[in-house]
């Protein structure tokens, strides 16, 4: 089955945000928080206000994926891929390449040029770095240590 698009948020979707990024097995329960408040501020401001542009991949049990973006404060024209997760039960059929595309999408209509991702060094995130790279993001740069000690931030960079 397909899963259908959309880029308004509602308010079932900050547990649902947080359902996807634990079903994920990667994220701490802080991240996972993290995607949830991501929503509800969303909700609360707007996405232009709050700077938090979402995709959402409604599937047959409800949501199987999601994106945030926005733009980087300070910056001209760059934004950030803050999340990009997928059910594990809806992955390996293209989702998260169908939501980074729409995201992209939404973000070039709003000016972006530059699409900036990041992702821990740890084993358990080689999948994601790997995707990134698949979808044409370059490897800009390695941050040894960043979120603890042994676990380096990766810098990732797409122009569109």
């Amino acid at each position: 089955m397909s899963s259908t698009l959309r880029s308004e948020p509602c308010a079932a979707d900050a547990e649902a945000a947080a359902y996807v990024a634990r079903a994920a097995l990667v994220f701490s329960e802080a991240e996972i928080g993290i995607a949830r408040e991501l929503v509800e501020e969303a909700l609360a401001k707007g996405a232009e206000v709050s700077g938090y542009y979402f995709v959402f991949a409604d599937g047959p049990n409800g949501v199987e994926g999601f994106t945030c973006f926005g733009p980087i404060a300070g910056t001209v024209n760059r934004f950030e891929l803050y999340w990009i997760a997928v059910d594990p039960a809806a992955q390996r059929g293209g989702l998260g390449e169908k939501l980074l595309r729409a995201s992209e999408d939404v973000a070039r209509a709003l000016g972006c040029v530059r699409l900036i991702a990041e992702s821990s060094m740890r084993s358990d995130y080689a999948p994601a770095r790997t995707f990134y790279v698949a979808q044409g993001f370059q490897q800009m740069a390695d941050v040894p240590d960043y979120y603890d000690d042994g676990d380096g931030l990766a810098i990732f960079v797409k122009p569109l």
